[in-house]
């Protein structure tokens, strides 16, 4: 995989992150709580609406959650085109050291919580976010 390319699926990924964590922001601002409350009965498998989104404390949680996914989102896409497409050593550990600290908190927290399937689904995301880097091959600097 060329670098132009896993630039392009970073960039891509950080979209798709930003609008996952503004699901519960929509859902909250339209009093829609059903996707949240599927997502919440998803990661506690089976599926069998066991799991609810109505609480303040699980609205208050799911904004705060929402909004780091979106700086997350954000913050990787400024790392990319500022740092990665420039420095692809300096831009990959950047990525790999936030990536990979989430992944490890969010997923033990998930299976401590009983939600073991949101740890499969994180993984999805860390492999959307460390495939490109892992797989690229860096353009060669032009030499003066």
């Amino acid at each position: 995989m060329t670098q132009d390319r896993a630039i392009y699926l970073l960039k891509l990924t950080s979209i798709g992150t930003v609008i996952f964590g503004l699901i519960p922001l929509f859902a909250l601002a339209g009093s829609y709580y059903g996707i949240v409350g599927w997502f919440m009965d998803l990661t506690h498998l089976p599926l069998d609406g066991a799991q609810s989104f109505g609480g303040n404390s699980e609205k208050v949680l799911a904004a705060i959650g929402g909004g780091l996914m979106v700086g997350l989102g954000f913050m990787i896409w400024q790392i990319t085109i500022r740092v990665y497409a420039n420095d692809p050593t300096t831009g990959a550990t950047i990525i790999h050291w936030g990536i990979w600290s989430w992944f490890v908190i969010d997923s033990t927290g998930s299976v401590l919580a009983g939600a073991w399937f949101n740890a499969v689904l994180n993984t999805g995301f860390l492999l959307m976010f460390i495939l490109p880097i892992i797989l690229a091959k860096p353009r060669q600097a032009v030499a003066a």
